[in-house]
């Protein structure tokens, strides 16, 4: 097993809006990188921690495994290959960069019925070896804008 290869996504965010913890839940689909060219990433949300801000905002840290890829090069091999690919070198080498142009993710309200807009705290990848990418000022506005409207 390569000891630098992708392990999780950690992505901290707070709501704009009051929400209560147990009526909601973040829906990741998946990230948008550009670099040269444009990157689609997925993966699959496997812990959440929610918890009710002083003010009713509600903030969640949510882990996300399992890193995938649309790129044609890539999108054909298996999860756990596509994961020692993009690999920390591969996203540090890329930070120059590399813009996300797009979050796909949202926070819903199932009590409500609504999706509760939200501002991204931080944005970080992990990898196997213990290194970490802080992905958190490579969002773009324009995606923080939406995520927010």
């Amino acid at each position: 097993m390569k000891r630098d290869k992708f392990k999780k996504m950690r992505l901290w965010l707070e709501t704009l809006k009051p929400a209560k913890a147990e009526d909601c839940a973040l829906l990741l689909k998946g990230l948008t990188m550009e670099t040269s060219e444009t990157s689609n990433f997925s993966m699959e949300s496997v812990e959440q921690k929610k918890r009710e801000l002083k003010n009713g905002i509600l903030s969640v840290e949510m882990e996300a495994r399992g890193i995938r890829t649309d790129d044609k090069r890539l999108a054909h091999l298996k999860t756990g290959r596509q994961a020692e690919i993009l690999d920390y070198n591969y996203f540090k080498s890329r930070m120059p960069e590399m813009v996300i142009t797009d979050i796909q993710a949202e926070v819903f309200d199932f009590r409500k019925s609504r999706v509760v807009p939200f501002a991204v705290k931080r944005l970080e990848f992990s990898f196997g070896n213990g290194k970490k990418v802080d992905m958190t000022d490579r969002v773009s506005v324009l995606s923080l804008d939406r995520l927010a409207g």
